[in-house]
């Protein structure tokens, strides 16, 4: 016979494994805790007795906490613990960028778990939708786990399984269920919520693809478009036909997921088919930290061969450390029919999408347009497709610039929403029809000299920019609207303008009605995303990328450029002395100052091997620049004399070969003949009046 302590130990074991096997089927990934407020879904976990014994975390990675206190976790029935940026751990730069209600639509969270709240054995986690804001319906658990002390896991991956969409099948299979699912899809009236019983005039079609498209290729799930339904009016048996219709679209394919941002970008996006490109990389392709981007842009050591000017850098596989809006945050939260009324409905900037008359300027709707273009084998896309919807854009311009506010307007946060909701409806219909008419592979057949294989036709996402759309810093409409979310917004948007968007061989210019990237804009808001939240956040890797695709879209036909034509312009999108500013000196962090040197000597070089391409003559006659007269004052100002006289001593201060630039700096002297180019040359750093010294910068 056994010891009782041994006894008790085999009993305890015995205990143990079948609570093990009774747990063994595994906890189906996501969690959807979907619905009205109060809604709970619970998982059970084998936790073992020595793991209880010590202090352990709980590990989340969710999508959707939009706001504070949206939602609760227990444990094994106990106490609510409520979910806000004092109660959990933000990991990563997701806590720059507001934590819970911030910018991050997915959040990595470190709950404490309460000493005695876990047992060995079986153990249930509770999760709970609190309180419903009249746009959310809940919220997602991508993935879960309990961390030790050291930072190891708990539960094992057999714990867990990922859902497949590939295996949902819709709540009714029968082709009347479907087909009455397409009507409602189309022409139910809704509400604003259940919690608000406001009729819309928008229908499910309006504020989504008009086939609803977008929700299957995102897989959102039965039951989430099933509770959106009902959360808009509809009652369960309508919902589920709705579902129905979604889940059996024909020829949309479904590459994406509801959390992973939308064209996400990431190595290996070009090798995949054109059809797959706006799912993404997925979520966890987005960079830990900035200096990550160097390995991609430089994977073979840091040359200038990298970054030549003949090459083309892809932005849609260069990873950067931010992610870019989800798909809930480009579907407008208010519909321009319900914002602005027949206002709206009336002005050419829904004709040209529904084309209702002809006094549009084309004679088709854009849908029919691109469906002709399409048919015809694209023949002639720039005439057909291109130009109409070149007037679509300058409609929404000309539609919201009468509204925009500012921060002496005294407009509260609904009026924002309706400014951003219009823009954000205008690059859904655009997201529509290049999807639903296959467009995003037909850029060169639009812009022949492009570099680029994937792109759209018309500058959207630039459009969509909280700071383009003039709403107020701390009133945007947006999240948590601080002005982290202006500063956020706006650049993500900026970033998908480079992504969808690069400038085919423009700097700013309305070339051609193109209306390219405004390069300066984007540098000044890398440089103000590094002030956000309460410390610095390096981003001086983005802006050296965005440096390079700037000197890459020049126009090597064209003679040196200003702002406002096409062609080589330094003083634009190849305004490398942004990365000596002062200001943005803090976003090196991370980067050794060898790493740094290199990167600058590199980008410096590469600069230097196209502007040389240009006598002095076409920078004083060819719009460069430059005069004979300018008096070069030493001030960082718009000159592009001054930028190169502030640039090349402060290049050098950090290491970059001093015979480069001594060599431009004998170049310059050519260009711009009143200055004494020999103080930049010998100067250790010059004296220059609004910023301190070189030789007292210690970055």
């Amino acid at each position: 016979m056994s010891a009782p302590d041994e006894q008790d130990a085999v009993e305890s074991a015995d205990s143990f494994q079948q609570q093990t096997n009774e747990a063994t089927a595994p906890i189906v990934l996501p969690i959807e805790v979907f619905g009205r407020e109060g809604t709970t879904r619970t998982v059970t976990v084998t936790v073992s007795d020595q793991d209880v014994r010590q202090p352990l975390k709980l590990w989340l990675q969710v999508h959707g906490l939009t706001y504070a206190n949206k939602a609760s976790v227990s444990f094994n029935s106990g106490t609510w613990r409520t979910l806000n940026n004092d109660t959990v751990s933000v990991e990563g730069l997701a806590k720059t960028y507001g934590g819970i209600g911030g910018a991050f639509a997915t959040l990595k969270l470190r709950l404490d778990v309460p000493a005695g709240t876990l047992v060995a054995g079986s153990n249930q986690i509770s999760f709970k939708f609190n309180t419903a804001d009249e746009r959310s319906l809940g919220f997602r658990v991508l993935k879960l786990n309990f961390l030790r002390a050291d930072g190891s896991r708990v539960l094992p991956d057999s714990t867990f399984a990922e859902d497949n969409p590939s295996t949902w099948q819709p709540p009714f299979s029968d082709a009347a269920s479907i087909a009455e699912g397409e009507r409602l899809w189309r022409t139910r009236t809704l509400v604003t919520s259940y919690k608000n019983s406001a009729n819309l005039r928008a229908r499910c079609m309006d504020c989504h693809a008009q086939d609803g498209r977008d929700l299957k290729y995102f897989n959102y799930s039965n039951a989430s478009i099933i509770e959106r339904a009902k959360f808009h009016g509809l009652n369960d048996t309508e919902a589920k036909k709705i579902a129905s219709y979604i889940r059996t679209l024909p020829n949309v394919p479904n590459p994406g997921r509801p959390w992973n941002p939308p064209y996400q970008p990431g190595p290996g996006l070009d090798a995949r088919p054109v059809s797959q490109w706006a799912a993404g990389a997925g979520v966890d392709a987005v960079l830990d930290q900035d200096r990550d981007m160097i390995r991609y842009m430089f994977p073979n050591g840091i040359t200038k061969q990298a970054i030549a000017t003949t090459s083309n850098l892809s932005a849609r596989e260069m990873p950067i450390a931010f992610q870019l809006p989800d798909w809930n945050h480009w579907l407008p939260s208010i519909h321009p029919k319900d914002a602005w009324g027949d206002a709206f409905v009336n002005h050419r900037i829904n004709k040209l999408y529904a084309f209702e008359g002809t006094a549009t300027g084309v004679n088709a709707s854009l849908r029919d347009l691109a469906a002709k273009v399409r048919a015809a084998g694209y023949t002639n896309y720039r005439n057909e497709l291109f130009f109409p919807h070149r007037l679509w854009n300058q409609a929404n311009y000309e539609f919201l610039q009468p509204r925009y506010q500012n921060e002496t307007t005294g407009k509260d946060i609904n009026y924002s929403r309706k400014i951003y909701s219009t823009a954000l409806w205008q690059l859904v219909k655009m997201w529509e029809i290049m999807q639903e008419f296959g467009l995003e592979d037909r850029q060169r057949q639009l812009f022949p000299t492009s570099r680029e294989a994937r792109g759209w036709m018309t500058n959207n996402t630039f459009d969509s920019s909280p700071n383009l759309l003039k709403l107020p810093r701390n009133n945007t409409g947006i999240n948590d609207n601080g002005p982290a979310m202006f500063t956020y917004f706006s650049m993500a948007w900026y970033q998908l303008s480079l992504i969808l968007y690069s400038g085919n061989h423009s700097d700013g210019a309305d070339r051609d009605g193109q209306r390219p990237i405004d390069w300066g804009y984007v540098h000044g808001f890398i440089s103000e995303m590094q002030r956000v939240g309460t410390s610095t956040t390096p981003t001086n890797a983005l802006l050296s990328m965005w440096l390079v695709k700037g000197m890459q879209i020049s126009d090597t036909t064209l003679k040196p450029s200003m702002p406002g034509s096409a062609g080589w312009s330094p003083r634009t999108a190849a305004d490398l002395s942004r990365l000596v500013m002062p200001g943005n000196m803090p976003g090196w962090a991370g980067i050794s100052a060898d790493e740094r040197r290199a990167i600058l000597e590199a980008l410096l070089s590469t600069w230097w091997d196209k502007t040389r391409q240009y006598p002095a003559s076409e920078w004083w006659t060819a719009g460069g620049g430059a005069t004979t007269t300018e008096v070069i004052n030493g001030f960082y100002d718009s000159s592009l004399g001054n930028r190169i006289w502030y640039l090349l001593p402060q290049f050098k201060y950090q290491g970059v070969n001093p015979t480069l630039i001594n060599t431009i700096a004998d170049w310059a002297k050519t260009v711009w003949p009143q200055a004494d180019w020999n103080q930049v040359k010998n100067a250790t750093c010059a004296p220059y009046q609004h910023y301190v010294r070189c030789t007292s910068e210690k970055y």
